[in-house]
């Protein structure tokens, strides 16, 4: 599920099943220019939609979120028991959550990764297998 506003009407009815939160993060870098930056956020964007196309019913992705360089505090939102970050490989972020009732798992990708078509269908089916395996590590965990 995505965070639209045709799809969110129906948030009550599906929030049950829905438990982890998607979240695309992204670090505006003073040094790249504004077409480098929607380049990267767009690709960002279109890997978070690729994951929650492959696992629809149970994941909400939120828009991507951008801060830029020293304002890298995060606050998660409340209510989901898990939290998949997607990112650019070597973007750090302090996040804010509840600790005592969440779990959230940080995936990176790579530029070159999302640039290329085959490459990117390619990380988007590796970014889909590491979330059903952290939902699989979880379940055997109970």
């Amino acid at each position: 599920m995505q965070w639209r506003s045709e799809q969110v009407n129906n948030w009550e009815e599906l929030r049950p099943y829905v438990d982890t939160a998607l979240l695309p993060l992204y670090l505006y870098r003073q040094e790249l220019s504004v077409p480098q930056h929607v380049n990267r956020m767009t690709a960002l964007a279109n890997a978070a939609s690729g994951i929650e196309q492959r696992l629809r019913g149970r994941v909400l992705q939120f828009p991507l979120a951008y801060q830029g360089e020293g304002n890298n505090l995060f606050a998660l939102p409340t209510g989901f028991p898990v939290y998949i970050i997607l990112r650019y490989a070597g973007d750090e972020w302090q996040l804010q959550y509840e600790r005592e009732s969440a779990v959230v798992h940080t995936l990176s990708v790579w530029e070159e990764d999302l640039t290329d078509p085959l490459r990117f269908e390619v990380a988007v089916q590796v970014l889909y297998e590491a979330v059903t395996d952290i939902w699989r590590a979880m379940r055997e965990n109970r």
